[in-house]
């Protein structure tokens, strides 16, 4: 029998689901015809897009594209194992929103997606990239409890008590305003590889050979995480870049604390100016 193709993959394993193309779109954040496409091998998808249907679908990346892991199970069997790897990756989220069953109507129509695509585009606007959200309730929660975590790591617990038609309303307001506070605890390398990919776009000179040649996507982290919870703003990340990178060049061996006191001293402005602006 020969091999599926990507295609035939994702058909099956949406079909699996019990989702439309439409459903398996509004989910991974495409058009029902890209997905149409890629069932068809007419087009594959994106590394960005990959990640986010894989996890829709729970299956791997090295599944979905045919590459041979490591057997983890005694029977061989591909669905326990995809789901064993699945379960791995997913011990640890990013950014979790978790809620009590008295508020589940509230994110029963996806409606919430829109909403959180909104949160998105204002925080990026701060230079916040806001990672991909896990939404499911837990009945162990009190009934109208929510809760926001980073890496399993509680960023904030509330309750809501109002009308019920303002529920989502209420806990975006939470979550935007979390992330934003918060936002040390949720940076990762991974976050920071993607704010630096796309930096790229617009300053090429500035992140070439620099990022992570000179100045690795760990140690970066490691200075935009202590500066974000100094107070100061994403938006410099261009300039810290470049600060950082200046440092290293007559000093190698610099600390991390020594980068920031820098950073802090050159960069730290007024934010009213952007808020005024």
């Amino acid at each position: 029998m020969s091999p599926l193709s990507i295609g035939n993959k994702i058909s099956r394993e949406r079909q699996n689901k019990n989702m439309t193309q439409k459903e398996l779109a509004g989910r991974v954040g495409v058009t029902p015809q890209a997905i149409s496409k890629w069932e068809r091998d007419q087009s594959i998808p994106d590394a960005v897009l990959l990640a986010e249907l894989c996890r829709v679908l729970e299956i791997s990346a090295d599944d979905l594209l045919g590459v041979e892991i490591r057997n983890v199970t005694e029977n061989g069997d591909s669905k326990s194992q995809n789901e064993i790897w699945n379960n791995l990756r997913n011990c640890l989220e990013p950014l979790e929103l978790i809620f009590g069953k008295e508020l589940v109507t509230a994110f029963m129509d996806n409606s919430y997606q829109e909403k959180i695509v909104e949160v998105r585009k204002r925080l990026s606007k701060e230079g916040i990239l806001m990672p991909l959200v896990r939404v499911r309730d837990v009945l162990s929660l009190e009934e109208k409890e929510f809760v926001i975590l980073s890496y399993q790591k509680v960023l904030y617990r509330g309750e809501f008590d109002g009308a019920e038609e303002n529920i989502c309303q209420h806990i975006m307001m939470h979550l935007e305003k979390t992330v934003r506070e918060k936002y040390a605890d949720i940076l990762s390398p991974d976050i920071v590889k993607e704010l630096v990919d796309n930096l790229q776009i617009k300053y090429p000179a500035l992140v070439h050979e620099t990022v992570p040649e000179r100045i690795s996507y760990g140690l970066l982290t490691d200075i935009l995480k202590r500066f974000v919870a100094g107070g100061n703003s994403c938006r410099y990340f261009s300039k810290v870049i470049e600060i950082t990178e200046n440092i290293l060049r007559q000093k190698p061996a610099a600390t991390v604390e020594e980068i920031v006191a820098v950073l802090e001293r050159e960069l730290r402005i007024d934010e009213t100016v952007f808020w005024n602006y």
